[in-house]
């Protein structure tokens, strides 16, 4: 059981944000890719952005913890979508995600919302990944989607300072925040346990199902460092 006092504040600092602008600057010229749905171009480059900065706080953390990750980002052979971490034969995926509006406090993401695990299987067991850490940005997504949209922000600039300025990049410096995890046998044992209907959930506008894997039911971040360590 996840309670708000069990999540983990991952700061960074300017520098180390300028830093993951410079790799998400590489990817911007990808203009589809898999999104949850049609993106405004400077929502596309946060969204982007956020993602790389989440790989970048939790290796950051793995590495403080003595957990080396064996490959960053790869691409299993057979597949098209890229793994975050490869740890001791272990899959591990990261999904990062902004505040709902309407839940206004990390404190109410972590009682009303999920681990966003998309469903693109038949059955939970064939899910891809054994490990599936979430991360929040205590930030609102509406408001800052709306934000981003009316900014006049040249993307394709590569002065990496005026990006970080334009984009308010600043505001991941305090804001990220590793909430839960969950292994995978643990989670088809949850999700076989629900009657069919309560399995997976959507939201309006989106092309997506996904699993119901809820943040409160989940694991504690802290208890992730044992688990890897424990893993032969």
């Amino acid at each position: 059981m996840v309670a708000k006092d069990d999540i983990l504040n991952l700061p960074l600092t300017e520098n180390e944000i300028i830093d993951v602008i410079k790799k998400a600057k590489d990817k911007i010229n990808i203009s589809k890719f898999d999104n949850l749905r049609e993106r405004h171009a400077n929502i596309q480059f946060d969204c982007i952005l956020r993602g790389y900065i989440g790989e970048f706080v939790i290796r950051k953390w793995l590495l403080e913890n003595g957990i080396v990750p064996e490959k960053t980002n790869y691409v299993p052979n057979g597949d098209s979508i890229d793994i975050d971490f490869y740890y001791r034969g272990k899959n591990v995926e990261l999904k990062t995600s902004l505040i709902p509006d309407a839940d206004i406090t990390i404190d109410n993401v972590i009682k009303n919302r999920d681990i966003k695990l998309i469903k693109r299987e038949e059955r939970i067991e064939e899910l891809r990944g054994d490990i599936h850490m979430q991360i929040y940005y205590s930030q609102k997504r509406k408001s800052k989607d709306d934000w981003l949209s009316s900014q006049d922000i040249h993307v394709e600039s590569d002065d990496y300072k005026y990006l970080y300025e334009a984009f308010l990049a600043k505001a991941y410096k305090e804001t990220t925040f590793f909430v839960a995890w969950i292994d995978k046998p643990s989670l088809v044992a949850q999700i076989n346990v629900m009657p069919e209907n309560q399995r997976t959930w959507s939201f309006k506008d989106s092309k997506r199902l996904f699993w119901n894997c809820k943040i409160r039911d989940a694991k504690r971040p802290e208890e992730l460092i044992s688990y890897l360590k424990a893993l032969k």
